[in-house]
């Protein structure tokens, strides 16, 4: 009875394993570099007010722009009024100026928000791109879905390279009888 060998298996080489590092690592490392050398800013959106325009767990990616550039329709991130009660950055649309005076309000949201921003300042954070579920790791309390999107892919990356790198160590040779032992004795 003959036993024919098993098939050898295929592996990654390394010109395959680094395209996947750069499949997985290029888009992270191109939304943290890219908009700084754009000269935008970069928010992540941590509640639903603006779920329809702008979903939880989104990057906004902003440029500042003077206030007399800034358009009823245009959403920005700025630090409400110390009235409001609110200590964190919000992003919002804006639905009415008045002068020196913003109205703005969620999209989520039936009513506008109940205070009037000021504009003391010369420039605001105007939206010019959202990117959806990017800033999820950022937030702490992802849906479980999200951290499964992200978590995957890094497994599997991390799994098929160690994967790789085991099958390329060198494997004992069998000591025949007789043979030499780590190399002393008779050749």
């Amino acid at each position: 009875m003959e036993i024919a060998p098993a098939p050898a298996r295929r592996t990654l080489s390394g010109r395959a394993l680094m395209l996947l590092v750069l499949a997985v690592i290029g888009p992270v490392t191109l939304l943290a570099l890219l908009p700084t050398t754009l000269g935008l800013e970069r928010y992540v959106v941590a509640t639903g007010a603006m779920d329809g325009g702008i979903d939880r767990g989104s990057v906004v990616l902003e440029r500042v722009v003077p206030v007399s550039d800034l358009e009823v329709g245009d959403v920005i991130t700025y630090r409400p009024p110390r009235s409001a009660d609110v200590d964190e950055l919000v992003t919002r649309r804006i639905v009415r100026i008045d002068g020196a005076l913003l109205q703005t309000q969620g999209d989520a949201l039936a009513d506008p928000d109940p205070w009037l921003v000021p504009v003391a300042e010369a420039a605001l954070p105007r939206v010019v791109l959202a990117i959806p579920y990017a800033g999820y790791p950022f937030l702490g309390s992802a849906p479980r879905e999200a951290w499964w999107a992200m978590v995957a892919p890094g497994a599997l990356l991390g799994f098929l390279a160690l994967r790789g790198v085991v099958r390329r160590r060198p494997r004992r040779a069998a000591v025949r009888p007789g043979g030499p032992i780590l190399g002393w004795g008779p050749r």
